[in-house]
């Protein structure tokens, strides 16, 4: 039962996450932003970041704040770089680059971000998980598995559409490359732009190892039609 239990704090922590990202990005656009690599209202990494930070901490018995919000920074930096590696290894594809940010390292992760993973990470132990584990507690074994079945497929669902995303924006990239005139890639329902428009829109930085010009191009034409009120 713990490990059900477990997803279900994976699964919060992922959605506040979310909610962290959308506001931060969603400001200095002034626009609603739907800041994550999914489609649904979920950041994975934070997920993933929250829990590793719970366990060590519980492992290593740490309760000061200090120590709490150094190593919250350090293990959520690591989890930062090593996403961003396995991105760029996968899908060709890298959602940020902080290389114009002073004291980054190879444009994965930078000082100001971790800064705000270890405020985070404070926050996190101090208050957020006490409340949600006394939240959690008052479920039922039965509440507990029917809401991690249910959050499983979910995961699995948008996983699988947001790998076709990806999947699809090779394609368009190298549709690209290959024919003349680009506007005629948008009229080819086969391309799918809706479905690349997203990732572009979410995550400016965006780059593409294999397209490069492509890329450049893509979001250029996309920038092109918002302006004049064109429908993707």
């Amino acid at each position: 039962m713990w490990l059900l239990t477990w997803l279900l704090y994976f699964s919060v922590y992922s959605f506040l996450g979310w909610i962290c990202e959308v506001i931060y990005c969603s400001i200095p656009e002034k626009k609603i932003i739907n800041r994550g690599f999914l489609n649904g209202p979920v950041c994975p990494v934070y997920g993933f970041g929250a829990l590793f930070v719970i366990c060590i901490m519980e492992w290593l018995n740490i309760d000061s704040p200090i120590l709490i919000f150094i190593f919250g920074g350090v293990i959520a930096s690591i989890i930062e770089f090593i996403a961003d590696i396995l991105l760029e290894y996968v899908f060709h594809t890298r959602l940020w680059n902080y290389s114009n940010r002073r004291f980054n390292i190879k444009g994965r992760v930078c000082l100001l971000n971790s800064t705000l993973f270890a405020t985070l990470a404070l926050v996190l132990l101090e208050i957020i998980h006490p409340l949600i584990v006394g939240f959690i507690s008052k479920f039922s074994n039965l509440s507990i598995i029917l809401a991690a079945i249910l959050i499983l497929i979910i995961f699995i669902v948008d996983m699988s559409l947001t790998v076709s995303e990806v999947v699809n924006l090779n394609i368009t990239l190298k549709n690209m490359n290959i024919l003349d005139k680009l506007k005629k890639e948008f009229n080819k329902k086969e391309l799918k732009p809706k479905r690349v428009r997203r990732l572009i829109e979410a995550f400016p930085q965006l780059e593409h190892k294999k397209y490069k010009d492509e890329l450049k191009k893509l979001k250029s034409l996309i920038k092109e039609s918002i302006e004049n009120n064109i429908k993707l």
